[in-house]
C-alpha cells in the first residue's frame, strides 16, 4: 500500500532496530551459543490518510469544510513562536497533530509496536525500543552475548569488595549453570554504570553540583518538593540542558540503550529455570561500590535495605515479602538497580510509618511524611520502588506467574526520571496501588510497567498509568484479556479522595490526574519558558475493562502533550470528569480508540466538559469506537466538539448505539468561544461527529432544543455562534469513515 512521504516518515520513528529473536538453547555444531540478535519490530500498519472515505466527506460537507481544511498550518503553528517551536517538541509531533487522518494512523503504529513487543521473547527490551522509538531515542549497538565468564564479569564492577575469581568461584560450586546465565546481565550492568560515568563527567564540566542536583529535580518539576526544581528562567542553563539532553552521550538517548541491553540479558537467561527446584541452598553476596548483587534462596524470604544498595538481586522463589528499594535507584551512588523474584505470591511494599497528616483513605506515609500543597497533604516520599531509573537504570522483574501485591508512594512501579524504570509481571492477578509517578510515568525519561495477563487492579492518583512530562513518554501495557480496573481517584465528590485539586473544578471536588494515557507539558506564561510534553500510553489487550479518573486522562494531553489511551476488546466501562476521552488542551493531542464491546461512558457520574474527542485552543481531540453498543451520557463541548481554535473528532464505526445528551453544546459542534475574542482568527474552530455502520442508533436529545434533533442517516453539525470561523459537521449514515481503531 503506497503511503504519503509524510506517513512515511512517521512510520520510519516507530521502526525497531534489529532481527529475529535468539533462542537461549541454539548452538552451533562445536556447542557454543549462536549470536544472539535482537527481536524484530512492527511492521509498518496499511493505513493511508486521504483514503476513500464518503462519510467523513459528508460531515465535512455539513460542516462547510473540505478535508484538506481541517487541520492546522506550519504558519498558524510558527506565529506562537516559542511557545510551541521550543526545543522540546517530539520530531512526528506536527506531522500528526497538523492533520486529523494522522491520527488514527498513529495509534494505529503505537498499537502495532506495543503488542508486538509484548509478544516477543524479550517483551521489556523490545518495548523500550518500540516505545523509546518515539521519543525520538536512535537505537544502535549489538545485544549482550553468552560466554563470559562471571569472574570477568565481576571485574568490570566498580571498587568491588571481594575478590572476583574466588566470589565467582563460591556460586560456581552451588551452581555452574546459574554462573554462566547471570555473568552477562552482571556485565551489561557495568556497561550500564560505565554510561552513568560519562554522564556525570559531562554534567559536572557544566557545574560541578549538577549530578546530584539532576538526580532530584526532574522529579520536583511534577511531583512537588521536596525534590529539586531546576531553574528553568535561567536561558543559559536551559540552552546548554536541551542540547545536552538530546545528544548522544545525554541521558535519553544513553539510559535507553544501556537499558535495552540490561533487559535482552536479563530476557534471554530464562531464568525461570532456575525456579524453586532448581534453586540454590544459600545465599551468595558480591559487594561493589555502587551496590551488591545477591542470591536468595527458594524460600519465603523478606527483603528490606539493611545490607545498602543493590545492583542485581535474584530471588530464586517463594512467597516474599520485598520492603527494599532492589530495582530502584534510591541512591545517587546507585546508578542501576536490578531486582528478578522467580515464582511465587509476592508483596512488594514499604515500612508504613504513618503520619497526624495521612488523610482517610490515603496511603500511608513511609518515614518522608507529607507536604502541604495548594491546602491539601500529599506524599512527600522521596523513596523510589518497585521499577524506577533516575538518573539511571531501575527495573524490576516479577516471573512466575504469581499474584502479586505492589504497593509504594512516588516514583515508582515503573518511573523514569532522567534514566529508564521498569517493571515487569509476566502473568497473574495483581494489584498495584501508589499515589504519583507510578505505574508507567516519566519526567524526562522513560517508565514501563508492563503486565502480561490476568485480572489486575491498578490504583493511583496523580501523573501515572501512562504518564508522560517533557521529552519523557510513560507506558502501562496490560496485554491479557483479564477484567482489569483502573482507577485513578477522581475526588472528594465521585467515591474518591482529593488530594491533587483540579482548577477546573470548584472547592476541590475532584482531582487533576493526568493518568491513563496523559501527556504534560510545561507552560509558565509569566517567564516565557515552554516545554513541550511527553507521550503517555495506556495499552489494554482485552477483557471488560474499567476506567475511572478525574480530570486529564483516558487518553489527553496538555501543551503539546500526547495522551492515547488504547483498548482493544470487551465491554468496558469509561468515567471521568473533564478534559479527556481523546479531549486535550493547549497546543496538545488526545487519542481514545476502544476496538469492540458494548461500551459505557459517563454512566458512574455525569462528566462535565471537553470529553468523547474535543479539542481546546489549537488542540486536537480524537475518539474512535469501531465495533458494539455503546451507551454515552454526551457532556458540554464534547461528542466531536471544538472550541477556541480547536479540533475534535469522534467516529463510531458500527453498533447500535445510545447518545444521552445532557448538553446541546456538543455533538459536532463548532464553537470559537469567547476567551479567543481577542485573537485574531487565524484558525477556525472545527468539530466533526460520524456515526457509521448503519445501524440503528437511539439520540436522547434535550427537548427543549427546537434547532436541531438527530437521527439516524441524517446530518446535524451546528455552529455555536453561526461565525464564519466555526465548523461542525455530524452525520449519522452507512460508509467508510476513514478513521478506524487499529489497522
Amino acid at each position: 500500500m503506497r503511503h504519503s512521504p509524510a506517513v512515511i516518515l512517521l512510520l520510519s520513528l516507530s521502526a525497531c532496530t534489529g532481527h529475529s529473536v535468539s533462542g537461549d538453547s541454539a548452538s552451533d555444531d562445536t556447542g557454543t551459543p549462536a549470536a544472539a540478535v535482537w527481536d524484530d519490530g512492527a511492521a509498518a500498519v496499511a493505513c493511508t490518510p486521504g483514503g476513500t472515505a464518503p462519510l467523513l466527506d459528508s460531515a465535512m460537507e455539513n460542516a462547510g469544510i473540505a478535508r484538506t481544511d481541517f487541520g492546522f498550518t506550519d504558519a498558524q503553528w510558527s506565529a506562537w513562536g516559542d511557545a510551541v517551536l521550543n526545543k522540546y517538541v517530539f520530531s512526528w509531533y506536527t506531522t500528526v497533530h497538523h492533520d486529523m487522518e494522522q491520527v488514527p494512523c498513529f495509534a494505529g503504529q503505537m498499537q502495532a509496536d506495543v503488542d508486538t513487543a509484548m509478544a516477543a521473547k524479550h517483551p521489556v527490551s523490545s518495548a523500550i525500543v518500540a516505545y523509546g522509538s518515539h521519543l525520538d531515542v536512535t537505537f544502535s549497538g549489538d545485544p549482550p552475548q553468552k560466554g563470559i565468564a562471571l569472574a570477568d564479569a565481576l571485574l568490570k564492577l566498580p571498587s568491588p569488595v571481594e575478590d572476583p575469581t574466588s566470589s565467582a568461584d563460591t556460586l560456581t560450586s552451588m551452581d555452574p549453570d546459574l554462573t554462566n546465565a547471570i555473568a552477562p546481565i552482571i556485565s551489561a550492568i557495568a556497561d550500564a554504570i560505565a554510561v552513568r560515568a560519562t554522564i556525570d563527567a559531562e554534567v559536572t564540566a557544566q557545574d560541578s553540583k549538577l549530578p546530584k542536583h539532576l538526580y532530584n529535580y526532574g522529579s520536583g518539576m511534577v511531583l512537588q518538593a521536596p525534590s529539586i526544581s531546576p531553574d528553568y528562567t535561567s536561558t543559559a542553563e536551559m540552552k546548554w540542558f536541551s542540547k545536552w539532553f538530546k545528544s548522544d552521550t545525554g541521558p535519553r538517548q544513553a539510559f535507553a540503550i544501556a537499558a535495552r541491553a540490561i533487559a535482552f540479558a536479563v530476557e534471554d537467561a530464562d531464568l525461570k529455570r532456575f525456579a524453586d527446584s532448581r534453586g540454590v541452598s544459600a545465599e551468595w553476596t558480591f559487594h561493589t561500590a555502587a551496590g551488591a548483587v545477591r542470591i536468595s534462596p527458594s524460600t519465603d524470604d523478606t527483603h528490606d535495605d539493611s545490607d545498602g544498595d543493590t545492583l542485581l538481586q535474584i530471588d530464586l522463589g517463594g512467597n516474599d515479602t520485598w520492603n527494599s528499594s532492589s530495582g530502584a535507584t534510591n541512591s545517587f551512588y546507585n546508578p542501576v538497580s536490578i531486582a528478578i523474584d522467580l515464582a511465587g505470591n509476592d508483596v512488594y511494599g514499604y515500612d508504613a510509618v504513618g503520619s497526624a497528616q495521612d488523610p482517610a483513605g490515603a496511603l500511608p506515609s513511609d518515614a518522608d511524611g507529607r507536604q502541604k500543597v495548594s491546602g491539601y497533604y500529599i506524599s512527600a516520599s522521596e523513596n523510589a520502588r518497585q521499577g524506577s531509573g533516575r538518573l539511571g537504570i531501575g527495573m524490576l522483574f516479577d516471573l512466575g506467574g504469581g499474584n502479586d501485591t505492589y504497593t509504594s508512594l512516588r516514583m515508582s512501579q515503573g518511573y523514569g526520571s532522567f534514566g529508564v524504570g521498569v517493571l515487569y509481571d509476566d502473568a497473574g492477578d495483581d494489584v498495584y496501588s501508589g499515589e504519583a509517578g507510578v505505574q508507567g510515568a516519566s519526567v524526562f525519561g522513560i517508565g514501563l510497567l508492563l503486565d502480561g495477563g490476568g485480572n489486575d487492579t491498578y490504583n493511583a492518583w496523580a501523573f501515572s498509568q501512562g504518564f508522560g512530562y517533557s521529552t519523557g513518554g510513560g507506558l502501562l501495557a496490560d496485554e491479557g484479556a483479564g477484567n482489569d480496573v483502573y482507577w485513578s481517584d477522581p475526588g472528594n465528590n465521585y467515591g474518591g479522595l482529593t488530594l491533587y485539586a483540579s482548577p477546573q473544578l470548584p472547592n476541590g471536588e475532584g482531582n487533576s490526574s493526568f493518568t491513563q494515557g496523559a501527556g504534560f507539558g510545561l507552560r509558565d506564561d509569566n517567564d516565557q519558558v515552554y516545554m513541550a510534553g511527553g507521550l503517555g500510553m495506556l495499552r489494554d489487550g482485552g477483557g471488560d475493562d474499567v476506567y475511572t479518573a478525574g480530570v486529564f486522562a483516558e487518553g489527553s494531553g496538555y501543551w503539546e502533550g500526547t495522551g492515547l489511551l488504547a483498548d482493544a476488546s470487551g465491554n468496558d466501562t469509561y468515567d471521568m470528569l473533564y478534559y479527556g476521552e481523546g479531549g486535550a488542551a493547549h497546543f496538545a493531542l488526545g487519542i481514545l480508540v476502544d476496538g469492540a464491546g458494548d461500551d459505557q461512558h459517563g454512566t458512574l457520574f455525569t462528566p462535565d466538559y471537553m470529553m468523547l474527542g474535543a479539542g481546546h485552543d489549537y488542540s486536537v481531540g480524537v475518539m474512535i469506537d469501531e465495533s458494539g453498543n455503546d451507551t454515552v451520557v454526551v457532556p458540554g463541548l464534547a461528542l466531536g466538539a471544538s472550541n477556541c481554535q480547536g479540533r475534535g473528532v469522534y467516529v463510531d464505526n458500527g453498533g447500535s448505539d445510545t447518545y444521552t445528551v445532557v448538553s446541546t453544546y456538543s455533538t459536532g459542534l463548532g464553537n470559537h468561544s469567547g476567551e479567543c475574542e481577542v485573537r485574531e482568527n487565524d484558525a477556525d474552530s472545527n468539530g466533526i461527529f460520524i456515526d457509521g455502520g448503519g445501524d440503528a442508533d437511539d439520540y436522547q436529545w434535550p427537548a427543549d432544543d427546537t434547532v436541531r434533533l438527530p437521527v439516524d442517516n441524517s446530518s446535524f453539525g451546528y455552529d455555536w455562534d453561526q461565525t464564519p470561523d466555526e465548523h461542525g459537521g455530524a452525520v449519522d449514515g452507512d460508509g467508510e469513515t476513514g478513521f478506524h481503531a487499529a489497522y
